[in-house]
């Protein structure tokens, strides 16, 4: 199999309806270009799952269980609420959006996320699932910029908006110089 055949899969929560709250931060965060690559608004989701590369027959796989997925959820809110970076502010790759949800509802969809992945050779995920949306990532071997990181720490817990998560998606990504490209292959509504 060529590698051109492998195609980068992952299942989220889009976060749709939420880009006019979000707006000031885009905005802010896109002002460093130099340092930062910011997330477009489109892109903003919470991912349940990353398969990576994945082979055509077990995309196929994957399709066909997700497909028959019983996820017993409601629409689930959220509010948007504090900036932060991960690991921390001083040696931050990834600057985010928390997301204050009901974390048992969240942990529940994930669970079945994963039991139907791990069906088809996937990992567990080992780590908690940290709600929140990724707003942008440092550029490689660039330090934290002093007003970035004064901008994150201001906000720590400033409130920026609701909205609630009505599907889950098993997305195609492709990896582009601008930036991701996202194409939903299925959706289920919650």
């Amino acid at each position: 199999m060529t590698e051109s055949a492998l195609q980068r899969l992952f299942i989220a929560l889009p976060a749709a309806g939420i880009e006019n709250c979000i707006r000031p931060v885009h905005e802010y965060l896109a002002a460093f270009p130099q340092a930062l690559k910011s997330v477009s608004p489109d892109n903003y989701h919470i991912t349940l799952k990353f398969f990576g590369e994945t082979a055509p027959d077990t995309l196929d796989l994957l399709m066909h269980d997700f497909e028959k997925l019983a996820v017993d959820a409601s629409p689930l809110p959220f509010t948007l609420r504090g900036l932060g970076a991960f690991p921390n502010i001083r040696r931050a790759n990834v600057l985010w959006c928390n997301l204050d949800i009901d974390l048992d509802v969240l942990r529940k969809i994930q669970e079945i996320i994963e039991s139907m992945s791990e069906k088809h050779g996937f990992e567990r995920e080992k780590r908690a699932i940290k709600p929140h949306l990724t707003l942008a990532r440092l550029r490689r071997g660039v330090i934290m910029p002093m007003k970035i990181a004064e901008y994150i720490a201001a906000n720590g817990d400033t409130r920026y908006g609701e909205s609630r998560f009505d599907r889950i998606v098993l997305y195609r990504s492709i990896l582009r110089r601008d930036g991701p490209v996202y194409t939903a292959l299925a959706e289920k509504p919650l």
